[in-house]
């Protein structure tokens, strides 16, 4: 039986801590791959805790990947993959550029990179929100820009600003990065820019137009085009319940891999802790590869505790953290940071230090009162909530339907989108569907909208849905255009 002494929490909630003594047995080899873990009643009545902890603790490890559930049988224990060690890493280099999975053989391969005719709007942004709750945002900016200019008044706005960004931010953002995200960042390794679509362009230039980026599939289609403008090969790699499926990496030669390991854009899967761990692996076996973790709404997660950064597990150096204020604070402000790797963060001083800060001295300053003084964890709560509502008065809406018994719900719990699979005994013509939702309502789109190359998880209609572009009253009305357009998709039988 697993024993653990709960008085020492330190103010963590008891199902948090439970599952991180859990977790680090896992880690360590305490619990061994494969061993049955108790079964939550007998677990709860061992540490005199009630069944719900047990319950969190294991739907968190469950969630990470840390634990798979087994119907009527229980909870066992995952293997986690080795990660390579320096020596090793040291040795694998040699051995890639000698012309191994990394070598020249695969890095000319051909790689394919046309958009399916059924892409019908790739302009498709995740990083927008609609106006529903513009209102509460714009009132969190005013009071910080009024405080900043207040201040500026004497010193003026003409003030030089590094190109990494404003340093008072880059050590708010590492504060909050530590708070929320458990990560031990270097405000030195910190870049500010205007908007993701700014910070990955420096990157390919940190990691070379001649490289092979490979991106998810079905995915973010911004973010191959973004690539292939800058002149880059994208390889477009499919995805499971697990995340990116990692052997795809060396099949293609890729060098840098961009994955949403917190909660994939669009199917919302969360990537286990082995194929985590398997990606570092990869990355460590040459230390010119990189991993890109973008990390866009991970202030949203639903339910549970935010599941932790890629970044903060790496020991080899390889990931670049990625992320944006734009779900929270308003896409029209155009901030987001990255966290570079020691290495390329002296690539980035040498090459790209003549580059001037793409957002105003004014704005990183607000950003940097908004953080430091809390507004930014209590109005991402407030905004969390109000998107919990109406998430849950949509799936409500779409219940009290005659839709509401041939549907599920996907990865409901991960952030902002998740996935309305429609039951097989539904039939429907997904082309006739996804005109129907292009037509309807911008918040719906078919999964397969998404995919280039792979279909994700079989044949089965999938829909995608945003609820961060439209309000409790938009709900209803968009339950209603779901069960009018699925009707209208209908084949006759």
């Amino acid at each position: 039986m697993l024993t653990y002494d709960l008085s020492r929490r330190d103010g963590a909630a008891l199902y948090d801590y439970l599952y991180r003594c859990i977790r680090c047995d896992i880690e360590q080899g305490a619990i061994a791959f494969n061993q049955k873990l108790p079964s939550k009643r007998s677990l709860a009545e061992h540490l005199g805790v009630s069944l719900v902890t047990v319950e969190g603790a294991y739907a968190q490890l469950v969630a990470e990947g840390y634990v798979r559930a087994v119907p009527r049988t229980g909870y066992f224990a995952e293997a986690l993959p080795a990660i390579p060690s320096a020596d090793d890493l040291r040795e694998s280099a040699n051995v890639g550029r000698d012309g191994c999975p990394n070598g020249p053989g695969t890095g000319d391969k051909r790689v394919e990179g046309d958009f399916s005719e059924r892409i019908r709007d790739d302009r498709y942004d995740k990083e927008s929100r609609s106006a529903p709750f513009e209102a509460r945002t714009a009132r969190v900016w005013a009071r910080a820009v009024r405080r900043e200019l207040a201040l500026l008044q004497d010193a003026g706005l003409s003030r030089a600003m590094p190109h990494q960004g404003s340093p008072r931010l880059r050590r708010a953002i590492a504060r909050h990065l530590r708070r929320f995200r458990g990560m031990d960042v270097d405000p030195a390794r910190v870049v500010v820019g205007a908007g993701a679509q700014v910070l990955y362009n420096l990157l390919v230039q940190l990691a070379g137009r001649d490289r092979i980026y490979a991106v998810e599939d079905p995915g973010y289609p911004l973010l191959s085009r973004l690539y292939e403008a800058n002149e880059a090969r994208v390889a477009f790699l499919p995805v499971d319940e697990s995340g990116m499926i990692v052997e795809g990496l060396r099949t293609c030669g890729a060098h840098v891999a961009h994955v949403m390991p917190s909660h994939q854009f669009p199917t919302g899967a969360i990537m286990s802790v082995s194929r985590r761990y398997e990606l570092l692996s990869w990355a460590a076996e040459d230390p010119a590869r990189i991993i890109v973790e973008d990390d866009y709404d991970c202030e949203f997660r639903m339910a549970g505790r935010p599941v932790p950064s890629l970044q903060s597990i790496d020991s080899t150096g390889s990931v670049v953290y990625a992320n944006t204020f734009s779900k929270s604070l308003g896409s029209d402000m155009r901030i987001a940071y990255m966290v570079l790797p020691r290495v390329l963060m002296e690539r980035f001083d040498d090459r790209l230090g003549f580059y001037s800060n793409t957002v105003s001295s004014l704005l990183q300053d607000s950003l940097a009162r908004i953080l430091e003084t809390g507004e930014f964890e209590r109005h991402a709560l407030k905004l969390k909530t109000a998107y919990r509502t109406v998430r849950d008065e949509f799936i409500r809406q779409i219940r009290s339907t005659d839709l509401g018994r041939f549907v599920s719900f996907e990865n409901m719990d991960g952030g902002l989108h998740f996935l309305i699979a429609l039951d097989r005994a539904l039939a429907v013509d997904a082309d006739v569907l996804s005109d129907e939702l292009f037509r309807r309502c911008a918040s719906l789109r078919l999964l397969s909208s998404f995919s280039r190359k792979h279909a994700y998880r079989g044949g089965q209609v999938r829909i995608v849905a945003d609820v961060s572009r439209f309000s409790h009253s938009d709900a209803v009305s968009a339950a209603r255009s779901l069960e009018r357009s699925i009707e209208a998709a209908r084949i006759e039988r």
